[in-house]
């Protein structure tokens, strides 16, 4: 079967002109779309304009070695998926282990067969398209998702204008929330929505205010309360969805994991630098901390859930210098933020 490789972009980043004199001879006969760089500044200026499709990158560089490269590519959200062959002489265990942690997808050793060279760079380009083609997939189906969902909400809550509250409605507006903020976990997680969010000042106090009582109901279904102790007024800069993901999801992680008639305890308290937000449920199962912004994490194998969200809270609070740490003590669980007043 012919490979469709026409047009397809790939960034070439090797010191040696001469090797970047033989890629392109290798490729040149699949009509890849390419630019070459010998140097990591030059490489990632060109990450930037040419968005590549996939970049082969030599391991050895002066200056900028391609792990110092990698790094600087897999920080940056517009960047990080990108696939990446490192090319190199090195080719020890050790070595391969080192490129494959750094994020490379791939490791040719130098020297190799151009079939090679090609066979991989096909099947990393199909692998890539393949997993854009599931992105996108899964972005649409949300949506169709997410609007019935939507239509049982509002069908419970006039149900309850025109007759009466009762627990069968409350139950389902409660599942129903709980369903929204998974939903709304993974459309974050596939989101092409990746330039830099729109930070304002706003109050974080008020913020959280909201967000417990939005959760109210489907804590009020599991017969747990919410006590909090909140500074009257808490300015930050941030992007407010955001943090309104934030908070979703550490009030909905705790509401899950919390046995019936016990507390959930939020507080927002400051010392001379910093805002300092927690959150503590009681537990009484033991819990892998080291573990638990892994995504897909699930302490509790019955609790229904994908296991996304705090792992989406822990990527939001890097993104934003926020420090974040998950502990657990006589019998609490607590996860703590702590952001600078600035």
């Amino acid at each position: 079967m012919k490979m469709q490789t026409a047009n397809r972009k790939i960034l070439i980043v090797d010191d040696k002109p001469e090797n970047l004199a033989l890629f392109r001879d290798m490729l040149r006969p699949f009509n890849y779309d390419l630019s070459v760089a010998t140097n990591g500044v030059t490489a990632l200026k060109i990450v930037k304009e040419f968005h590549p499709e996939l970049i082969l990158l030599d391991v050895v560089m002066p200056q900028m070695s391609g792990y110092d490269i990698i790094k600087e590519l897999k920080s940056d959200k517009l960047t990080r998926e990108i696939p990446v062959i490192f090319l190199t002489a090195k080719d020890t265990t050790e070595e391969i282990v080192k490129g494959f942690e750094a994020g490379a997808v791939d490791y040719i050793a130098k020297p190799f067969h151009p079939r090679e060279l090609i066979a991989r760079i096909h099947t990393h380009l199909q692998k890539a398209s393949l997993l854009a083609s599931l992105k996108r997939l899964m972005e649409h189906s949300f949506h169709e998702l997410y609007t019935p969902l939507s239509v049982i909400s509002s069908a419970m809550q006039i149900q309850e204008l025109e007759y009466e509250k009762t627990d069968y409605t409350q139950m389902t507006l409660a599942a129903c929330k709980t369903l929204q903020n998974i939903y709304d976990d993974l459309y974050y997680s596939i989101s092409y929505t990746t330039h830099e969010k729109e930070k304002t000042t706003f109050d974080l106090t008020a913020l959280l205010v909201e967000r417990i009582s939005y959760f109210s109901l489907v804590a009020q279904s599991r017969s747990l309360t919410f006590q909090t102790d909140l500074h009257q007024k808490t300015l930050k800069k941030l992007n407010q969805k955001e943090m309104e993901r934030v908070f979703d999801n550490l009030i909905s992680n705790a509401l899950k994991y919390t046995k019936e008639h016990e507390k959930i305890t939020i507080a927002i308290q400051e010392n001379d630098e910093n805002w300092i937000f927690s959150i503590c449920n009681p537990i009484d199962k033991k819990i892998d901390i080291s573990k638990i912004f892994y995504k897909y994490y699930r302490h509790d194998e019955e609790i229904f859930g994908l296991g996304l969200g705090l792992e989406l809270v822990q990527s939001i609070c890097e993104q934003n210098d926020i420090k974040i740490k998950a502990y657990s003590d006589n019998k609490l669980f607590c996860i703590t933020m702590e952001m600078s007043k600035i």
